[in-house]
């Protein structure tokens, strides 16, 4: 299973390895984990990750 990456408006795609690969993803998922996850779950992480979002936030694997 491949990775589940969740973005905003404002994250930026292309890294220096890959133009597909977003720089700063707000929450990222291997497909094993998102697959496991509940809704109520999958909710509490983007909420979460939605209140850390900013400058200093760091990505959450």
């Amino acid at each position: 299973m491949r990775a589940v990456v969740f973005v905003t408006e404002q994250t930026s795609k292309g890294t220096e390895r890959s133009p597909q690969e977003y720089v700063d993803p707000l929450l990222v998922r291997t497909g094993e984990a998102y697959a496991r996850l509940t809704f109520e779950e999958l909710h509490r992480h983007l909420c979460d990750a939605l209140r850390d979002y900013g400058p200093q936030r760091h990505s959450r694997d």
